[in-house]
């Protein structure tokens, strides 16, 4: 990511504006966010089930793209996380796990595609929600190994534009299918082509008609801007 590092932190805090609900126009605490980076050097847990309201902002400062791509051990080792915590609440909250990355698996060890795989599609069945959020690649052969549904994919195009919208999108599901709004966080074809999904059509994912039966995506224009300092780009 680190040569749309700037588009990823604009995009990135557009995905908390929208879980807080700033393009709805209406604000809560109902969601609780947990955030890992990962790469080849380390599995970095930022924060674990906060109010989504005090998640402070992506700066210059605290993301540093790096190394290489672990997804298969990245994945497997924060649903296992997410899964342990758990084990020590007495609710039932809604789940909704996306995983982003500009990169193919290209270093993992520890586990297999098999083993993604199974874990993913075993957490469906219980109800979690998988998105895969994929800039710049296809995506959906991805998604297909790892056991996400090719309707919770959507494939950015490698600019600020198509990447503020898809993370934009991703909020705005999640949010919706949280309040129970919709029974799934999966991307409409509005969504996918204001994120300039390219991979969408050879899959059948993106019909003539727009799906309206849910917002397509924020207006860029209208977002609220981040009430903090900016870090000087390093």
């Amino acid at each position: 990511m680190g040569q749309i590092k700037q588009a990823t932190i604009e995009a990135f805090n557009a995905y908390l504006d929208g879980l807080r609900g700033e393009f709805q126009g209406t604000t809560d605490e109902l969601i609780e966010f947990t955030f890992l980076q990962f790469d080849s050097i380390s599995l970095d847990t930022i924060c674990i089930a906060e109010p989504v309201n005090t998640v402070a902002y992506l700066t210059h400062a605290s993301y540093q793209p790096r190394a290489s791509t672990p997804l298969i051990d990245a994945c497997v080792k924060t649903i296992r996380a997410l899964a342990k915590s758990l084990e020590s609440r007495d609710d039932n909250p809604k789940i909704v796990i996306c995983f982003q990355t500009d990169g193919l698996e290209n270093c993992s060890t520890e586990h297999t595609w098999d083993e993604l795989n199974q874990l993913i599609k075993e957490k469906t069945k219980a109800g979690w929600q998988f998105n895969f959020l994929g800039v710049g690649i296809d995506a959906y052969h991805q998604a297909e190994k790892m056991g996400i549904s090719l309707s919770a994919t959507v494939a950015a195009a490698r600019d600020a534009d198509a990447l503020w919208h898809a993370f934009a999108a991703s909020a705005i599901n999640a949010r919706r299918y949280s309040r129970g709004l919709a029974e799934d966080t999966g991307y409409t074809t509005g969504q996918r082509r204001a994120a300039g999904d390219r991979f969408a059509q050879r899959r059948g994912l993106d019909s003539s008609d727009l799906d309206l039966t849910k917002p397509t995506a924020a207006t860029k224009d209208a977002k609220p801007k981040p009430s903090l300092v900016d870090e000087p780009e390093l």
